[in-house]
């Protein structure tokens, strides 16, 4: 099970580098979720990368 939790915070990390490249991220907002472009809102997006960060870290790390 260990693994499993290393292998999701690799792909969490993969995808955090994903949408700094492209200036998206899609989070969680309402019932559903939505896209953050770094253009249009910063906080949400910027806020939705430091999440990602410290989940991925918590996976690889303490899990």
């Amino acid at each position: 099970m260990d693994g499993l939790f290393k292998l999701l915070g690799i792909l969490l990390a993969c995808y955090v580098a994903l949408a700094l490249q492209r200036g998206v991220v899609y989070a969680k907002s309402g019932p559903w979720g939505r896209h953050y472009r770094r253009d249009d809102d910063r906080f949400g997006y910027w806020s939705a990368i430091v999440a990602y960060v410290l989940l991925s870290l918590a996976l690889l790390f303490i899990f």
